[in-house]
């Protein structure tokens, strides 16, 4: 089971979607309660809550997803649910392509597979970062001026830091940062230490609208075998857009990591 906090990121709909969602009975938590801390949603619920957020990408009404839940109770499939009246024109083309791919995610059983979750010890990292609160995509002028300014002192792929436990859309609490050899604070960039510690990860290949499945194996693979984590938790992005071109999203490379307590 997952807490409001805990379900809020796995599926992007943030805690005041979620309350909405609850009060006109579209989406109701396994285990309702109107404290946030003792609510609790099944994982099985994870499939309606990421289709729920791609129809709203594309402005879907809040009475018409009920509709369309309720005619589909077994498999999610964006593609067919919608007329082509409803069906996103070219920009937001993003999203029927990620569509198909939430129908397709595994089983619950299916998730309960590990495999790739690799836990290992890690030491204190230091890091340049600006620490943000907004919209995640406003992160890209802070990457840009750390490296302007430490230049040849970035050694590693650039992180995100989340402070937050939840998903939120427009008042994230975030960290932009690189890792650096050396190096001191300077014109609005901080630079610190992250705690070493037992580290829990998972690489997730593909666009970063399709993280969420990710979270939901991990934070599970964290909830079943650990008393608990350490904020903030850190995407480490491999591989990703550069400076000019976008690339092909199925080929980007992110890890997820969770410090464990």
């Amino acid at each position: 089971m997952f807490t409001t906090s805990e379900f809020s990121r796995v599926s992007g709909l943030s805690i005041d979607m979620l309350h909405l969602l609850r009060q006109q009975e579209v989406l109701i938590a396994a285990r309702p309660s109107d404290d946030d801390d003792a609510a609790a949603y099944d994982p099985s619920q994870l499939p309606i809550a990421q289709a729920i957020y791609h129809l709203g990408q594309i402005e879907i009404p809040l009475e018409r997803m009920k509709s369309l839940l309720t005619q589909n109770v077994g498999k999610i499939d964006l593609a067919t649910l919608l007329s082509s009246r409803e069906r996103p024109s070219e920009p937001a083309k993003r999203t029927e392509q990620v569509a198909p791919q939430i129908a397709d995610q595994p089983t619950t059983e299916a998730l309960r597979e590990f495999e790739d979750i690799e836990e290992r010890k890690v030491g204190r990292l230091l890091v340049a970062g600006i620490r943000m609160r907004g919209k995640y995509r406003e992160c890209g002028r802070a990457y840009g001026k750390i490296s302007w300014q430490y230049g040849r002192q970035l050694c590693g792929p650039a992180m995100m830091l989340h402070y937050d436990k939840e998903f939120k859309q427009d008042d994230a609490d975030f960290e932009a940062c690189f890792p650096i050899r050396q190096g001191e604070s300077q014109k609005g960039i901080e630079v610190h230490e992250l705690d070493g510690g037992r580290l829990v990860s998972l690489v997730h290949r593909g666009p970063y609208e399709t993280l969420a499945g990710s979270y939901d194996r991990l934070l599970r693979y964290v909830r079943e075998r650990h008393v608990g984590y350490v904020l903030p938790t850190r995407e480490c992005y491999v591989k990703g857009p550069g400076w000019l071109f976008r690339g092909n999203p199925e080929k980007y490379v992110t890890e997820l990591q969770i410090l464990v307590a």
